[in-house]
């Protein structure tokens, strides 16, 4: 026993010293410079150029961008703002036209005719004639209101030019939402391919000194083959990254209302936080301030009260239509004067709804149902727009808090790291452990990563949720 205590108390001192020389010999990845593994995540890690790795993958030439300027560009060329702003306009010359319906209508009418030939009488002869005669007929008339019926047209073209006004504005600022949060949430995607290159360059160069411990007969097939698998787990990982980072390009750019194609680069290689409202409120507070500020509650409102002078519309059915005419006539020949008259006439014209009655009063009634209806969006909004404001004030509650843990996981990791690794070096430690405490790092990286770009995005959604977004806001808070 004793004997057998001693060869194995040789064989542990020579497995140690053999692996601790084994970390002095080169390793080998792709055409890079030749260094020992102690020396690669420093060495070849740092010399990591993220952007041009990420060109050369996508194989696509990249714009470098900041959050302020993706937003200028968003607010000058998004699709849903241009087409808002035209569907305001449009109901804007509306409302106008309504209004021109309170002015009289004017019109004229005239004529020439010459007459020649012989007039019989009665069998009789009496003149033979050659005239020319002219006339010239002004017409002034006014429909006074129609019942009331152009007043309520102009007040309905007048709330519903507010609402798209309305909506116009509110696209605008979730414009401004969108931007922001596609904007972090490519710089997340562009963070991770980092993290992951990071990741695979660790396996890669772990997978190479499992396959010289198993020649040299200090590991084993297990060993080499489980290297392998966290290899191409790396890969499937740091593919998945790309391919997220080319989705999140296209959905800014179409945000912007640029080319789907073009490749942007968020041009930050660190995230930092953006606080963006006052901590210290709560959820009534913020409610409070969207029902004051929110564009499209105030666009439903008046949706609402355009529905309403549709209901007023259909009741002039019911009232009498007044109208006022006015002529003046300029009438004679060439060869004598032309003589003036006038005709002043009031017309009034009733009709009891119509169909008998029962037309008229269907659709009025049909008018209530869609009033009731509105009220009720109105009412479900509201409740979703509350919902939104917790969810939002829940999760950058607990993003802060995250924040501060994976970053203190962060720190763990790194440390984690090094004992493993000086632990290796001088041969107490195995592979397995640094594997390990580097996939904790790379996994640890992430959720920091995560937990800010969560947090960044949950403010900025707070600040869209009670209506108080707007680019001066975002600027002045964004410190890249």
């Amino acid at each position: 026993m004793r004997f057998v205590s001693v060869i194995l108390v040789i064989f542990l001192f020579n497995f140690a010293f053999a692996k601790d020389t084994l970390l002095d010999k080169p390793i080998e990845f792709g055409d890079k410079k030749e260094c020992t593994l102690s020396e690669f995540c420093e060495k070849y890690i740092s010399d990591i150029n993220i952007e041009k790795y990420i060109k050369e993958q996508i194989e696509n030439e990249y714009v470098v961008v900041s959050l302020d300027e993706c937003i200028d560009v968003a607010l000058q060329n998004n699709f849903d703002i241009q087409i808002d702003n035209h569907n305001y306009l449009s109901s804007k010359y509306e409302y106008q036209n309504a209004l021109s319906n309170f002015l009289p209508t004017l019109g004229t009418t005239s004529y020439i005719a010459d007459y020649s030939g012989q007039i019989l009488v009665g069998g009789v002869l009496r003149d033979v004639i050659h005239e020319t005669a002219l006339s010239v007929n002004i017409t002034a008339e006014h429909r006074l209101t129609e019942g009331g019926r152009q007043i309520f047209e102009a007040k309905a073209k007048k709330y519903f030019s507010k609402a798209k006004k309305h909506q116009f504005n509110y696209t605008m600022s979730e414009t401004i939402y969108l931007t922001t949060r596609y904007y972090f949430e490519l710089l997340r995607a562009k963070l991770n391919i980092e993290i992951y290159l990071r990741n695979l360059i660790e396996r890669n160069a772990q997978l190479e000194l499992a396959k010289k411990l198993e020649k040299s007969g200090f590991g084993t097939k297990f060993d080499v083959i489980r290297s392998q698998n966290e290899s191409a787990q790396a890969k499937v990982s740091l593919l998945n990254a790309l391919n997220t980072f080319r989705l999140y390009q296209t959905r800014l750019s179409n945000i912007m209302g640029i080319e789907v194609e073009t490749a942007l680069m968020p041009f930050e290689n660190e995230i930092n936080q953006m606080k963006l409202v006052d901590e210290n409120l709560n959820i009534e507070d913020y409610f409070k301030l969207a029902l004051n500020n929110r564009e499209d509650l105030k666009g439903y409102s008046d949706l609402i009260s355009y529905e309403k002078q549709i209901k007023n519309i259909y009741v002039t059915d019911f009232i009498p239509k007044p109208l006022i005419n006015f002529q003046e006539q300029f009438q004679g020949t060439l060869n004598y004067n032309i003589r003036p008259n006038y005709i002043v006439a009031g017309y009034v014209t009733w009709a009891p709804g119509e169909n008998l009655i029962w037309g008229t009063v269907t659709k009025i009634k049909a008018q209530k149902e869609k009033i009731k209806t509105k009220v009720l969006e109105f009412q479900n909004k509201l409740r979703n727009i509350e919902q939104q404001l917790v969810e939002a004030l829940s999760t950058t509650q607990f993003n802060l808090k995250e924040i501060e843990i994976t970053k203190q996981r962060v720190e763990y990791s790194n440390a984690s790291v090094k004992l493993a690794m000086l632990r290796f070096n001088s041969g107490k430690g195995i592979l397995l452990d640094v594997i390990q405490a580097q996939s904790q790092m790379t996994q640890a990286r992430i959720e920091y990563v995560n937990a800010v770009i969560k947090y960044n995005i949950s403010q900025s959604q707070l600040l869209f949720e009670s209506g108080m977004i707007n680019k001066d806001i975002i600027i002045s808070n964004y410190k890249p």
